[in-house]
Order: C-alpha cells, then sequence, then structure tokens
C-alpha cells in the first residue's frame, strides 16, 4: 500500500516536473521570438535606412550628371520594394506599431510616389527631382530615429527589461515550485523510510520484529543449507509482565521493555540476531557451536535486572531453547520449537528449558486432544467424553442428596484423560464456554430417565472454568435450565477462589445475577488459596467445600481439625453449609461429623460413577438405603 501510495506521489512530481520544465521552454521561446523580432526589426529598418540613403545620393548624382537615368530607376525600384516590405510584410509588423514607424515611413512612401512619374522619365534640373531631393532630406532624419530608438531608445529598453524581469521572475517561480517538488519527494521518501522501518522493526526497542526476525532465519537458512552448522533459537518471556504495567503505568513497563532490549543486544554484542517478536517476549538466533552456559548466563543476567527494575520483584524471566541443524527443519519448526520450550518452562516454573522430543510428543498429544474435544463438542466425535457423578452425602437424611458431575474422558490411544487436563485443553483452545454448555446439556440427558419424583430431591453441582466465568453466564444458565428437568434452586455452581481473583467487583456481579434467578454458588477447595477468608467477605458463597487435602487422615491430625473446626464455625456463622471432600474411611467420616461439617464427599459413600449407575444410586438411596452404609467398590 505504501508503494502504491509512493508510485502515485512520484508520478504526480514528475508531471509537476514536466508542467515546469515545460513552461520555461514555453517562456524562453516567447523570449527568443521577442528577441528576432527585434532583431528583424532593427535589419529591417536599417535596410530601409541603407535604400533611402542610396536613392537620395542617386537623385543628387543625377541633378549633377554623375548618374544616368537607368541607374536611378534601378535605385528607385530599390527603395520602393523595401518601403512596401517594410509597410505590409510580417517581419516588420512589431516595428510598425512603435515609435509612429508606419506613419514617418508612409510619408516616406508617399513622397516617393508623388514623384514616380519625375523619377521614371527625368530630365536634368528637374524641378520634380529637387523637390524630391528637399524632401528626402528633410524626412531621412526620420529614419536615423527610428533606428536609434528600435535598438537604444527608453521603450526598446524597457522592453527588453520587461522581458528580462518576466523571464527572471518566471525563473525563480519555477525555481521554488520546483524546490517545492524537491521538499514533497524528501518528505516522501523519509515517510516512506519511516514505514519501511515500523513495517521490520519496533518502534519501542527498536529492534527488529516478528517478522524481520523470520525473514533474518530464512535468508540465513538459505546461506548455510548445505552446512552442519546448528542453529540455536532462544525465546525468552517477561512473565508477570501485565503486573507491572497496572500496578507502576505503562511508562514504567515500556522502560523495562527498553531495559531488556538493550542489556541483550549489549549482552550479545553483535553476535546474535535480537529481535522483539511479542509485547513481553523477545527472541535471538545464532548459528555454530556455542557453550551451554551461554543462553544461561544472558538470562541470569536478565533476571537480576528486571528485579532491580521491578520493586515488588513479581517479573520473572523464562527462556525456551531449540537447538537443530536449518537443513533438516524448516523455519517454522525451530521456531515452534522453542515457543514448546518456553510453554514448558512457564508451565514448571523454571527459568529455561531445552526443546526435546518427550516435549514435541506432549505437544502433538495436546494437539490431537484439543482436535478431538473439538469434534466431541460438536457432536462429531464417539462416546469417549461423559459425565461420572459423586454424591454428597447431607448429614440430616436421606430426604435430598447432592452430587457433582466430573468430565471423564477414556482415550482409545492415551487412556484416561484427567478432568483439570480436560479443561485446561479446553481454556487453551477457546472452547471453555462451548464445553460449559455441553456439560449443561449431558446433565440434562443424564437425568432425563429419572422419575421427576426422584430428580426434584436431587442437588446437582457443575464446576466452572475461567472462561465460563463472565457477565453472559447468567443468561447462558437461565436459557439452560428452561430444557432441564432441574429447577434453579437445585443447580450449583461451584467456583474456585483463582477464578474471581482478578476482578471482585465482577465477580460481585455475577454471583448477584445468578443468585436473582435462585442458582446457588459453592466455594471449591477452600483453603488452598492465600485469600480464602478474603473471599468469604467479599463474595456471597451459598456453600464451602474444604479441600481434600485437610481431610485425608483428619482423625490423626490436630492441626487439621482446628482448621476446618474453625472454617465450620465461620462458615456456619454465616449460615452458609460446609461440605468435606475427599472422605474415604469411617474415622474421617466421624471425625469431620463431630467437627459439625453438614455434607460430605468422597468415596466411604461413593466413587464417581458413570450415569446409568448414578440414576441406580439415586432410585436405592432415595428409596430405602440405610443413611450410613458404604457404597464403595
Amino acid at each position: 500500500m505504501v508503494r502504491g501510495k509512493f508510485a502515485s506521489l512520484a508520478l504526480i512530481l514528475v508531471a509537476f516536473l514536466g508542467v515546469t520544465l515545460w513552461s520555461a521552454w514555453s517562456n524562453d521561446r516567447a523570449f527568443s521570438v521577442l528577441v528576432r523580432y527585434t532583431q528583424l526589426s532593427a535589419w529591417s529598418l536599417a535596410q530601409l535606412e541603407f535604400e533611402m540613403q542610396s536613392f537620395q545620393e542617386g537623385v543628387s548624382l543625377y541633378q549633377s550628371g554623375n548618374l544616368d537615368g537607368r541607374e536611378l530607376n534601378k535605385r528607385y525600384d530599390l527603395v520602393w520594394n523595401r518601403l512596401d516590405i517594410f509597410l505590409n510584410g510580417d517581419e516588420s509588423s512589431t516595428i510598425r506599431q512603435h515609435f509612429q514607424a508606419e506613419r514617418k515611413v508612409g510619408r516616406i512612401f508617399m513622397l516617393i510616389k508623388q514623384h514616380e512619374q519625375d523619377v521614371l522619365d527625368p530630365h536634368p534640373g528637374s524641378a520634380g527631382l529637387d523637390k524630391l531631393a528637399l524632401g528626402l532630406a528633410d524626412m531621412m532624419p526620420d529614419i536615423r530615429d527610428l533606428m536609434v530608438e528600435n535598438f537604444t531608445g527608453p521603450s526598446a529598453i524597457r522592453q527588453r527589461m520587461s522581458l528580462l524581469q518576466s523571464k527572471q521572475s518566471n525563473f525563480w517561480l519555477l525555481s521554488g515550485l520546483l524546490l517545492m517538488g524537491l521538499v514533497m519527494l524528501y518528505m516522501l521518501f523519509r515517510e516512506t523510510r519511516r514505514h519501511q522501518f515500523l513495517a521490520w522493526n519496533d518502534p519501542l526497542t527498536r529492534l527488529p520484529n516478528r517478522a524481520a526476525f523470520i525473514r533474518d532465519l530464512d535468508q540465513a537458512a538459505r546461506r548455510v543449507v548445505n552446512q552442519d552448522r546448528p542453529l540455536t533459537l532462544c525465546l525468552l518471556e517477561l512473565n508477570h509482565f501485565k503486573e507491572v504495567n497496572d500496578s507502576l503505568d505503562y511508562a514504567a513497563g515500556d522502560a523495562l521493555l527498553v531495559t531488556v532490549a538493550r542489556a541483550i543486544e549489549d549482552f550479545v554484542a553483535g553476535e546474535a540476531f535480537v529481535a522483539r517478536i511479542g509485547g513481553d517476549e523477545f527472541a535471538l538466533s545464532y548459528f555454530g557451536e556455542r557453550e551451554q552456559e551461554y543462553p544461561d548466563r544472558l538470562l541470569a543476567h536478565l533476571q537480576q535486572l528486571v528485579f532491580q527494575a521491578d520493586p515488588a520483584h513479581r517479573v520473572k524471566v523464562s527462556m525456551g531453547i531449540s537447538q537443530s541443524l536449518i537443513a533438516c527443519h524448516q523455519v517454522e519448526e525451530i521456531m515452534l520449537f522453542a515457543d514448546i520450550a518456553l510453554d514448558n518452562a512457564r508451565q514448571q516454573g523454571v527459568r529455561s528449558q531445552l526443546f526435546n522430543q518427550a516435549m514435541l510428543s506432549r505437544y502433538e498429544r495436546s494437539r490431537q486432544l484439543a482436535a478431538e474435544l473439538r469434534d466431541h463438542l460438536d457432536g462429531e466425535g464417539s462416546d469417549q467424553l461423559s459425565l461420572y457423578y459423586q454424591p454428597i452425602i447431607k448429614r440430616e437424611g436421606r430426604h435430598r442428596f447432592g452430587a457433582e458431575a466430573l468430565l471423564r474422558w477414556q482415550h482409545p490411544q492415551y487412556g484416561f484423560i484427567s478432568p483439570p487436563d480436560i479443561i485446561s485443553l479446553a481454556e487453551d483452545n477457546g472452547l471453555g464456554e462451548r464445553l460449559g454448555d455441553w456439560i449443561f446439556n449431558q446433565v440434562s440427558q443424564d437425568l432425563a430417565p429419572l422419575p421427576p419424583s426422584k430428580v426434584m430431591k436431587l442437588e446437582l453441582s457443575i464446576n466452572l472454568s475461567s472462561s465460563m466465568f463472565n457477565e453472559g453466564l447468567p443468561s447462558r444458565v437461565a436459557r439452560m435450565l428452561l430444557t432441564s428437568s432441574l429447577c434453579a434452586d437445585q443447580l450449583i455452581l461451584e467456583l474456585t477462589e483463582t477464578i474471581a481473583l482478578d476482578d471482585l467487583e465482577l465477580s460481585q456481579r455475577i454471583l448477584t445475577a445468578l443468585q436473582q434467578l435462585r442458582v446457588r454458588i459453592a466455594l471449591d477447595d477452600f483453603g488452598t488459596g492465600w485469600s480464602s477468608f478474603a473471599y468469604l467477605k467479599e463474595l456471597n458463597f451459598n456453600k464451602i467445600k474444604i479441600d481434600k487435602s485437610f481431610i485425608c487422615n483428619i482423625d490423626s491430625h490436630t492441626r487439621q481439625q482446628l482448621f476446618v473446626s474453625s472454617i465450620t464455625d465461620l462458615a456456619h456463622k454465616l449460615a452458609v453449609p460446609v461440605v468435606a471432600e475427599g472422605v474415604e474411611t469411617a474415622a474421617e467420616l466421624a471425625m469431620v461429623y463431630g467437627l459439625g461439617v453438614d455434607e460430605i464427599q468422597g468415596f466411604f459413600y461413593a466413587k464417581p460413577m458413570p450415569a446409568a449407575d448414578f440414576r441406580a444410586f439415586c432410585q436405592r438411596y432415595l428409596a430405602h438405603q440405610p443413611h450410613a452404609v458404604s457404597l464403595m467398590g
């Protein structure tokens, strides 16, 4: 697009230059023509004066007997012809209009015509020739005056000066226009250079950008395609960089990015190609063997730098490294390998990772599972994806009980895919909301065979992922309930602490809208977050689920008993029931009941079970099954 604009403006400039040159040529041509006419006028007057003097001299010679009549007639014909040409010729038209030349020369012509017969038939001592001689003597000074005025007179000088000034004015005008055109061309060239720079460089750090980095790799690959020189590619990311922008300001964030860019450039000292390829990502590449400590030293240097630049010490530097022979892999593959290594470094909480085939296998597995998950959600996959249900038993009796819907995926190649992995796949691939819709629809299908009298005694809990928890959630839930056998007060949405961590005000609005629908909200895995009690203060939950890490072996750990007792007492003061997760033994059951827990979830009562088994469990439990009988195994 920029090239098109440049071509258009260049064409306009060329046309402007053409018009300018044509104007200059036309002006010069007009000046030359005018000068030529002046010269012709001078020549015409000079010839006229010469012929007039010759004729005047001939008349005098004839009267003195020194010239015959035939020669006099010849001179008469010449002066007649010259006078006629002067008065009627085109080359004399300009001079005739100035200095009263036409009137003066016309008088001479009339004089000669009056004495034509005296000249054609001359006689010595002729009175007519005498009068002609006197007339010529009287009028000849007029011809001389015309000569002088045409060539050196004030009018001629003014005319030439006017023409010269006009020529000079046109020259300066056209020079100014030409200069403006050149300035415009320079500005256009400079703007094009700027656009060219922005196309291949980051404007903040002035490093090459992602496009330039890939272009450099492509060019380098063509240069060394037949050489056994390994390419090392390092991707660096500033983790938690957004928090610097949020807590300080964008100027501080920009300053940190510039500092990091300069530090990388200084460290590599021109021995590697450095680029900024994302908001908080940098890349560098180099060919040849280097010690393994080289990227580690760079990483340590950058980590120390960002530690000093960030007062809260939140920003951490992660690095992903790939080393490959350029002849064996495409540039895009090598970039992918480094990106996979960087992801692994972030996930494992380490500073750097060197790419290996195990990482690639996990990446390909993740991509395959993401594609298959998308097919399942579209209804095009098999029945590998399903819901299992784990009962939640109430302390007060069996007239009503709950259950938690849990994702299950039994893959033919990879075996059991855990629920956290399924949710992570959905979140990472933009499928979170679609997975939520699928869960709601699947719950409705699984409960459809149950008699309404049994369904009305059931409370069903569904876990929310981060992408499901948005301002559109209440309206989505309301639509789902229209086609569900569950009433709104039978639905419990489970929310972990971290989901609502970023925006408490948004969380409050969403929870309020859901509770206005009479849908209840449970705080899941309570106690595992850094601000659990703060959430109880800020957000209005309807149920608290204590994480199983506090329930396991609670019968033999006094500190866990104190913790669970404190949570339960606080929740009851807030009129919020408490669920103990992960109860597996009778001793644990007795302890949590003794601490006042309201509901029990765990293997002691039942493992998660398929929909058909869960429906059978509902029938038995609500019919005559004793409250404390274990259904394990």
